[in-house]
């Protein structure tokens, strides 16, 4: 099979992204797929603690700095089948401050690992480094906890994102330009959101119109809703779908939701995961239906592209 990228990220920190992560990698191991968890929580990583993973003595910053040219040799074995850990960076000015092309660097290196999936943990904000790894994955998803600022964030995250991937695809299209002119703060085209930026690039007409509609094809991202206590902040999920619709015209899917649950904050405490040992808990439960929908929605994508491909030709 091609190998697949899963991206985990979200605006605000604290919502639960390496706990998702983590286990989603074991399940997905536990399903006799080989797979490597990234920690690219860049000068803030822990995703190894979280392992029960010895402090590492190398990470991705050796690979950036081409201390370390081999990827393969920042594998880390861990004590479950079919998962190794790639540790995150150390603090350091020049992790921080990429440039795109050792981020593709990076992410090519991923790709020619052997493994099935790569299941990346990213750090906290809307920062380039963070955005950019974000839509060089397969599926993205993220992190959203019941809370107005995690929404708030997870909102300003999806709008960023969108405008970073148009950027970045822009120039195939001869209209960097233009789109650099259109995402200035003080643009003269009063343009906001991503629902007016769309409307404007139609309006356009010709090959702006052609490169919009394939923009909005291209970014499908995930939510998974996590904490949950009670039925009401379930629908919150829902709502988000809706109105990444209405106000950013941006399709945007729920994966799933996770219920706030004691035994997920002392399996972090413990450094035990809770899919490695607590297979029946229901954290788990749910997060092996939202593991399997993502693999449907994965099928799904691939199918669709094939035919996209097909037509093309």
């Amino acid at each position: 099979m091609e190998k697949k990228i899963w991206a985990i990220g979200g605006g605000k920190g604290g919502v639960g992204k390496s706990y998702v992560a983590g286990n989603l990698g074991i399940l997905l191991a536990q399903k006799g797929h080989n797979v490597v968890l990234a920690d690219l929580d860049l000068g803030g990583a822990n995703l190894h603690t979280w392992l029960g993973v010895s402090n590492p003595i190398k990470g991705i910053t050796e690979f950036i700095e081409r201390d370390i040219p081999d990827i393969k040799k920042l594998l880390i074995p861990t004590d479950m089948s079919g998962l190794r850990l790639i540790s995150g960076a150390k603090d350091g000015v020049e992790i921080a401050n990429m440039k795109h092309t050792q981020k593709r660097r990076f992410v090519t290196a991923l790709r020619q690992l052997d493994a099935d999936y790569i299941v990346i943990d990213l750090g906290a904000g809307t920062a380039y480094n963070t955005v950019d790894f974000f839509l060089l994955a397969d599926s993205q998803i993220i992190i959203v906890i019941p809370e107005p600022t995690s929404i708030e964030n997870a909102y300003r995250f999806l709008k960023n994102s969108f405008y970073r991937q148009i950027l970045h695809n822009s120039e195939k299209f001869r209209m960097k330009s233009t789109i650099k002119n259109i995402l200035r703060k003080d643009n003269p085209f009063n343009i906001n959101t991503p629902k007016q930026l769309i409307a404007y690039m139609n309006q356009l007409g010709g090959n702006a119109a052609v490169f919009i509609e394939e923009q909005q094809q291209l970014f499908m991202p995930s939510i998974i809703l996590n904490q949950v206590r009670s039925e009401k902040e379930k629908k919150i999920g829902v709502a988000m779908e809706k109105a990444c619709l209405k106000y950013f015209n941006l399709n945007v899917k729920i994966s799933g939701y996770l219920d706030f649950d004691e035994t997920v904050r002392q399996s972090v405490i413990d450094r035990e995961p809770l899919a490695k040992n607590s297979l029946e808990s229901v954290p788990v439960q749910q997060l092996s239906i939202i593991c399997e929908k993502l693999l449907q929605e994965e099928k799904e994508r691939t199918k669709k592209n094939n035919l996209l491909s097909q037509l093309a030709l």
